[in-house]
């Protein structure tokens, strides 16, 4: 049963449904900040690849840009447009690294299945002398490297693509909230009234 402290808390609200206080541009881009949190923490498996951290590094500037946009972008009137731009620049930046990751994996696994072969070519290893089958033992290692990698790069290339649309949504978000009009009184601007939810 969901606690009525928690269901009444304006986070859980801002996170999890649509703020009528906000733009429709605002709420769309939280919506999306979501998926590039869960997509940035597990895109962090890329530290577990020896000496190519670009998936990891890249899943912590996802997981800062969307947590700007949950928690620091503001709402109504108080909704931050250099917040928004701030968030985009980040995950726009994470797209990037994650972009790049993707090709770095394709050829370190290349490279390790080559080096095998390559091997296996010099003679480095021969069945009689090792007992070591080559043949055998370049789609062992082709295999063992595919089943750790490709999960990774699979996981960055639609990470990228989260974190694509989201950074495209920030810019949107935050062009909206420049071009918002501020309600006068006398010529002067005021605030935009924000409903209380007490």
């Amino acid at each position: 049963k969901q606690s009525p402290f928690l269901a009444q808390s304006p986070a859980f609200i801002s996170m999890c449904s649509d703020d009528p206080n906000n733009l429709p541009e605002v709420n769309k881009v939280k919506g999306v900040a979501i998926a590039v949190l869960v997509f940035g923490v597990i895109s962090c498996l890329g530290f577990l690849v020896p000496g190519e951290w670009w998936g990891g590094l890249g899943g912590v500037l996802a997981v800062i840009g969307a947590s700007v946009l949950l928690c620091c972008t503001g709402s109504g009137a108080s909704a931050s447009a250099g917040s928004h731009i701030g968030a985009g620049v980040l995950i726009a930046s994470a797209a990037i690294v994650h972009a790049v990751a993707v090709i770095v994996y394709i050829v370190f696994w290349a490279n390790v299945v080559n080096a095998v072969n390559d091997n296996c070519d010099d003679d480095v290893y021969s069945y009689n002398q090792d007992g070591v089958d080559c043949d055998d033992l370049a789609s062992g290692v082709g295999a063992f490297i595919g089943v750790l990698i490709w999960p990774i790069i699979v996981i960055d290339i639609a990470t990228f693509c989260v974190e694509l649309i989201c950074a495209i949504f920030s810019f949107q978000a935050a062009q909206a909230v420049r071009a918002q009009a501020l309600p006068t009184t006398a010529g002067v601007p005021v605030a935009k009234p924000v409903v209380s939810r007490c």
